[in-house]
């Protein structure tokens, strides 16, 4: 689904001057207040922002989902740095709202009552409004991250 809508997802990348054993020391051993990381395997990590808006995540009270998150992958070059390259992945959320959205036209036809014209322009206006508001937090936990390895 991400290659279908390339734009839905973030993508990023940069390079950190130094191998991926560096790296993985810098993320590991000087404690960053700003962003957790959760270690996937050797070249790739999970990023997940401390405090999230409209997830209520917050870093002293976690919930069942993961809040702003971002996933890297890294490759170590000849020259002895590593490219870092950071995405996302479509929000679950997104997904959610558009079923909502959609069992209740279905279920507002299926009524015969009278289908406010409104409620057909919520479902696109709603579904860009989260992802506007969850593409600011991710670039904003991109950023905090490439300005702590960089």
């Amino acid at each position: 689904m991400n290659e279908v809508f390339p734009w839905i997802v973030l993508k990023d990348e940069f390079f950190f001057n130094g191998t991926i054993e560096q790296l993985e020391e810098k993320l590991r051993f000087q404690n960053n207040q700003k962003f957790r990381v959760e270690w996937i395997d050797y070249q790739s990590f999970k990023f997940l922002s401390n405090f999230s808006v409209g997830t209520i995540m917050v870093k002293f009270n976690p919930g069942f989902a993961d809040g702003i998150k971002g996933y890297a992958n890294l490759i170590e070059t000849e020259s002895g740095k590593t490219k870092v390259s950071l995405r996302t992945k479509i929000r679950i959320e997104l997904y959610f709202f558009l079923a909502v959205m959609v069992i209740a036209i279905i279920a507002a036809l299926a009524s015969e009552e009278v289908f406010l014209t409104w409620a057909l322009w919520l479902t696109p206006f709603g579904l860009l409004w989260f992802w506007f508001v969850y593409r600011i937090q991710e670039r904003i936990l991109f950023n905090k991250l490439k300005s702590y390895l960089s």
